[in-house]
């Protein structure tokens, strides 16, 4: 019996010689191999070369010696418990940030494309408004708002209606206060991507499904939702990154919570210590490439199609009072909280 062919006879070199092949082709069009060079270079700069920085400082101390000691933390008796506790208070701020800003982001892309809104324009402009407005911004309007001695809890409800929502267990500086600011900065994001896409959706599917006899509320469960799941999943993503890697508003209004990014910025802002503050880092890239794998697999499940170009027709209202007047309302009561802030 005659032995196989080595490895590299399979398929080793003839993928060489494509690739060979390819940038080949791709010299002769200066312009794209430029280009390409750019882009590979930026890359290189400014992610692989921080990136690998951060790897070795967060295994190597200052002294240039192997230590894994800020990962031992983890696991140790000593330190186990209040190291954990910041990394799942970290995780719950994210996601709950998320699934509240990709909730938001829904509700007013819906409203702005189906529900026919008054005032489209004004509505658009201040949902834009959280990302263009200063650091602490919110965080601080919310304080005057809804602190201790606040405008709506202490001159509106205590005063006015005997109602002290603090004396009831409410407290705006910790994870109720920190997730409330989160999703009111950057439910932005998910609207951008949910309305476009919601615009560029093809009305046949819905006028199908009316003429089949479905209810506007059993097309949005069924037609328009599955069709937003890859936009849905990226808006998730992206505010999940966001507000994982958001500093100012965890030093501003979390209270007796600490989260990785603020651990990190006083690791290395108040104890001087760069192998702590990339050991935290590293960490914190934990939970972010789990959600990002797990997004990737969930659309990846099934196939999407979206009608590119111009729709075949005008986008169907939801003129049912029980779709557009809830959306409608909830869209007004967030708009007056955003002018408030």
């Amino acid at each position: 019996m005659k032995s196989p062919p080595p490895a590299d006879r399979q398929g080793v070199r003839p993928a060489l010689r494509r690739r060979y092949r390819e940038l080949q082709r791709l010299a002769q069009d200066p312009v794209l191999l430029a280009g390409l060079l750019l882009v590979g270079a930026f890359m290189l700069t400014f992610v692989v070369w921080p990136l690998g920085r951060v790897i070795v400082q967060g295994c190597f101390t200052s002294d240039g010696q192997f230590s894994l000691a800020q990962f031992q933390r983890y696991v140790d008796p000593h330190y186990m418990h209040y190291y954990r506790q910041i990394f799942y208070d970290t995780v719950r701020m994210g996601l709950l940030s998320a699934c509240c800003g990709t909730a938001l982001g829904c509700l007013f892309a819906y409203s702005a494309v189906y529900c026919d809104v008054p005032g489209k324009r004004l509505v658009h402009l201040l949902a834009l408004l959280p990302t263009i407005s200063p650091p602490f911004a919110i965080a601080l309007a919310a304080i005057l708002l809804f602190g201790r001695n606040g405008l709506v809890t202490r001159r509106v409800l205590a005063d006015g209606m005997g109602v002290d929502v603090y004396g009831l267990g409410f407290d705006l500086f910790g994870m109720t206060g920190l997730v409330f600011v989160q999703t009111i900065t950057y439910f932005s994001v998910a609207y951008l991507i949910l309305r476009g896409m919601l615009e560029r959706f093809d009305p046949a599917l819905d006028e199908a499904a009316e003429n089949l006899g479905a209810s506007k509320w059993h097309v949005f469960r069924t037609v328009t939702l599955p069709m937003l799941i890859p936009g849905l999943a990226g808006s998730f993503l992206l505010l999940f990154v966001e507000s994982l890697a958001d500093l100012g508003n965890p030093l501003f209004i979390a209270g007796n919570t600490t989260v990785l990014s603020a651990q990190i910025f006083i690791a290395i802002n108040g104890e001087y210590d760069q192998h702590k503050g990339a050991a935290l880092s590293l960490v914190l890239l934990l939970p972010t490439l789990t959600v990002f794998l797990l997004q990737r697999y969930w659309v990846s499940r099934r196939s999407y199609v979206t009608v590119t170009g111009k729709p075949s027709g005008r986008t169907l209202r939801a003129t049912v009072w029980y779709m557009r007047w809830p959306c409608l309302c909830a869209t007004y009561g967030v708009m007056s909280l955003i002018s408030c802030t």
